[in-house]
């Protein structure tokens, strides 16, 4: 493990961000626009943040996740040496929590080797850096407890490793290394019990370094990541008592869509996808997600008492029309923010913590950047905590208030601090 750990440390790196001022470029452009009177000190400010990240090339690119470097102002990357450089987000993409930094540097910079994460065994010992509390550097192992999580966190294209190493906050964004020190996973999330400390308890999740590459590799591309869809909208199988195996059964076919064209009819119900237990809708909705688009698919269906299997290719959701969208149940749109309501454990999955007297709130999913709320400087990971002065208590409590107004105040939770951002220009 010692040998190990001094071979992978130095492709390894610590990353700090300035979450900038609290008051949003929107509120700081009408405070000038009317002559308001500016904040003594400038107003709240987020201070900074840290996190971890691992260079996967040789001129600077390095993995880390989305989280850790949204809303970054100034990011300023330190390698295992001590060297520190500037960088800057070539891409970030939320749904599936991976950004892309680049160091402002001159190279060539050491690079972890990238593994096949689809070969790890359950059992298998991995290895995991990260900066836990700012503990820059700290090197954990642990065993690989289970693959395939998913259905963790709300909206997100999840298929995650399971470990037992200890990850702490700090530690997100980090590698997860296999015993021949190759690059198998990027530690995102951990679980916590309901009201305890957000802190390690035994259970970590890392994104497969498979995935992880394939989304950096579209974000560098495209800057954006397209989303697979074999074109169904399906629905849960109710059990009964003389059977109960999980399912989705299928509602709905987009006209020659890979689902219809491969032989779905309504009312079959998707048992398994390539040997993966499809436990629900939500299930099924998650596994084809995280292969992305153009990945072949072997789908086990029973159609009454006779079973089948059927293999088709998926696409991009985009072609598919509104069949394969899928949001959590309470989840609803305002303002181009997708926002759902910030119940403990989805704010624990991400690693949210808020201050103690603060309770409630809505947390947003995804920020359309030319929408009034991405215009205002809102982004995915935000808590709203308050609209025109009045608490959030829950999504009907939010929409009575906003109801006809062409613009409105919110006070928002990002990081470490309490922000402001007025949102206008939305519809009557």
């Amino acid at each position: 493990m010692a040998d190990l750990a001094e071979r992978v440390a130095p492709s390894t790196v610590y990353l700090q961000s300035d979450k900038g001022s609290g008051i949003t470029s929107g509120l700081q452009q009408l405070m000038r626009d009317y002559a308001l009177p500016q904040l003594q000190g400038g107003g709240p400010t987020f201070g900074t943040s840290s996190g971890s990240g691992v260079l996967v090339d040789a001129d600077g690119l390095v993995l880390t996740n989305h989280h850790v470097v949204t809303g970054a102002q100034d990011l300023v990357v330190t390698l295992h040496d001590q060297r520190r450089f500037p960088a800057e987000v070539v891409g970030s993409d939320p749904r599936t929590d991976i950004a892309v930094v680049r160091i402002l540097g001159e190279g060539p910079f050491p690079t972890a080797a990238l593994g096949d994460s689809d070969t790890l065994r359950v059992g298998e010992w991995v290895m995991a850096v990260g900066h836990p509390f700012d503990f820059q550097f700290t090197v954990t192992t642990g065993i690989v407890s289970a693959r395939g999580r998913r259905n963790l966190v709300e909206q997100e294209i999840q298929d995650f490793i399971q470990t037992d190493a200890a990850v702490n906050p700090g530690s997100s964004g980090g590698p997860l290394f296999d015993l021949d020190g190759e690059l198998v996973g990027i530690n995102t999330a951990i679980y916590s019990p309901a009201g305890g400390p957000v802190a390690s308890a035994g259970i970590s999740f890392a994104i497969p370094s498979n995935m992880a590459q394939r989304i950096s590799q579209e974000l560098m591309a495209t800057g954006r990541v397209a989303q697979a869809g074999i074109g169904v909208s399906t629905r849960d199988v109710a059990p009964t008592a003389d059977d109960l195996r999980p399912g989705a059964e299928v509602t709905r076919l987009v006209p020659d869509g890979p689902a219809e064209t491969a032989g779905l009819r309504r009312g079959d119900i998707i048992e398994t996808v390539n040997g993966d237990t499809v436990q629900g809708s939500r299930d099924l909705r998650a596994i084809v997600l995280a292969r992305g688009p153009d990945e072949s698919l072997r789908l086990r269906i029973r159609r009454g008492d006779r079973r089948l299997q059927v293999t088709l290719r998926t696409v991009d959701d985009r072609t598919l029309g509104s069949a394969d969208v899928a949001l959590p149940y309470d989840a609803f749109e305002w303002a181009g923010l997708t926002l759902t309501e910030a119940l403990p454990a989805r704010l624990a999955e991400q690693g949210i913590v808020l201050p103690d007297d603060r309770e409630g709130g809505l947390l947003v999913l995804s920020a359309a950047p030319d929408g009034p709320g991405g215009q205002a400087g809102l982004a995915a990971g935000d808590v709203l905590l308050e609209v025109q002065h009045t608490p959030i208590s829950d999504p009907k409590a939010f929409l009575e208030v906003v109801e006809g107004r062409r613009s409105a105040m919110v006070h928002f939770w990002r990081g470490e601090g309490e922000g402001i951002a007025a949102v206008a220009g939305l519809p009557e």
